[in-house]
């Protein structure tokens, strides 16, 4: 399900880490010390947005901004995923319509 605030997200089982990529230019943060079962519980949220903010984020994890870009590789653990994100945002074709400068008035 796509995200508002949350672009794409890593989790690296193997050094506790996970990478969160923000939308609106928000950046990109590394997440220190996180437990396996906190990456279940941002695959299994509906709101990805709102589990951060009422249930991650509480939890006070030591963190860094970084540049680190997400490269999806398809890996997983088991038959759990270790990457989420969206290659693209779809978005609706608006069509430009130009309108006149001037409306002259119609007496009947």
């Amino acid at each position: 399900m796509p995200s508002s605030v949350i672009f794409a997200m890593q989790y690296e089982p193997w050094r506790r880490e996970l990478l969160i990529v923000f939308r609106g230019g928000q950046g990109t943060y590394r997440y220190f010390d996180v437990a396996m079962e906190e990456w279940e519980g941002f695959l299994e949220a509906e709101s990805k947005g709102t589990y951060l903010n009422r249930v991650f984020k509480p939890k006070e994890h030591p963190f860094e901004k970084t540049d680190d870009a997400v490269r999806f590789s398809g890996r997983t653990v088991g038959e759990l995923r270790l990457e989420w994100g969206e290659t693209a945002i779809p978005r609706k074709t608006v069509r430009r319509t130009e309108t006149p400068r001037q409306i002259a008035k119609v007496r009947a």
